[in-house]
């Protein structure tokens, strides 16, 4: 029984052990099943004879029948759909487009990357924004009606999410504050940004700088392998989870594998991480996802440990579901400062 119980002890407080699960909530990017876009069309100004009013008088003069008047300007020339100009934001991106009398918007559809989620439209040009983009991506979008395409290609760059990231409890309310750095990635990396502990993070280990611990990826292309690591000589980056999250008194005495796993998308980190306490193994799952809403940066870090009643022995956010994807008190969402 004394065994058992020490050995339903270790895993309970296994620090830096997640659970992987499927049906948990990740918020993919982009979606798979894009809602309808939103159009949203303009009043016009009413056409009409001219008004003219005489200054220092309230009488209105209308043109009459039988009285000359100015010749009407010709006719301006049709307009053909085009792309006038494009901006981009992080994961998103916003086209000026022309088009012809009778287009129906709804036929209106963009090829390139990412769906329409608005079109906002005057007469015969409008805006249109496109949603589900990855960040640092050269985009080529063409406008097509009908399924056919109607204009040349536009080229855009969406931005990048490097900063300075924080979080604290949003509602107040006391709790160890995370810190992070964004950096984009060498080009030989297989990812796209990497993902430092700042100095005032609560966590940070002594003797050390600015970006000098990197958490995100734990470990990329060609650089030393971690499987096998006793956790005493694992590096701080390994050993930060353990120290931020873990209230409970064992750690791991070994890792036993470090894995990325495909996400499908340049702008989430997903790390498995199996780490063994008294000959037990357990699979770790750690997530960092960019996110874009509402013109600000954010950055959705995730960890949860099993087996289940693990996740008692950790330090959880006491105010999830106030700040946008902090689902639920695993999710910690960090805002560009």
């Amino acid at each position: 029984m004394r065994l058992l119980a020490l050995i339903i002890t270790a895993l309970i407080t296994l620090s830096s052990c997640t659970i992987i699960s499927e049906e948990e909530s990740v918020h993919p990017i982009p979606a798979e099943n894009p809602p309808e876009p939103v159009i949203i069309i303009e009043e016009v100004p009413p056409s009409g004879p001219a008004v003219t009013i005489d200054e220092g008088s309230s009488a209105c003069h209308v043109p009459q029948a039988g009285i000359e008047a100015e010749p009407e300007a010709a006719p301006a020339e049709e307009p053909a759909f085009s792309i006038a100009a494009a901006s981009a934001g992080l994961q998103s991106a916003e086209l000026e487009i022309t088009y012809p009398a009778g287009t129906d918007l709804w036929n209106i559809s963009v090829e390139g990357g990412g769906h329409i989620s608005s079109i906002r439209a005057m007469e015969n040009a409008a805006s249109v924004m496109i949603e589900g983009l990855e960040s640092l991506t050269d985009y080529h979008f063409r406008l097509t009606y009908e399924g056919l395409p109607v204009t040349d290609a536009y080229s855009v760059t969406t931005a990048s999410f490097a900063g300075r990231y924080s979080w604290e409890p949003a509602d107040g309310s006391e709790a160890e504050p995370f810190a992070l750095d964004v950096r984009e990635a060498p080009a030989s990396s297989a990812y796209r940004y990497y993902i430092y502990l700042n100095p005032e993070d609560s966590a940070f280990p002594e003797g050390y700088g600015a970006y000098q611990v990197r958490i995100a990826p734990l470990v990329d292309e060609g650089e030393p392998s971690l499987d096998g690591m006793k956790y005493k000589e694992t590096p701080e980056a390994y050993r930060w989870t353990n120290h931020k999250l873990n209230t409970g008194s064992m750690t791991p005495s070994r890792i036993e594998y470090v894995r990325a796993v495909e996400t499908g998308n340049g702008d989430e980190i997903r790390t498995a991480v199996a780490s063994v306490a008294l000959g037990f193994t357990a699979e770790a799952d750690v997530r960092f996802i960019f996110r874009e809403n509402e013109d600000k940066a954010y950055l959705a870090f995730f960890n949860k440990m099993t087996p289940g009643i693990a996740n008692s022995f950790l330090k959880k956010n006491p105010s999830p579901g106030i700040r946008p994807y902090e689902d639920d008190e695993f999710w910690y969402v960090l805002e560009r400062e």
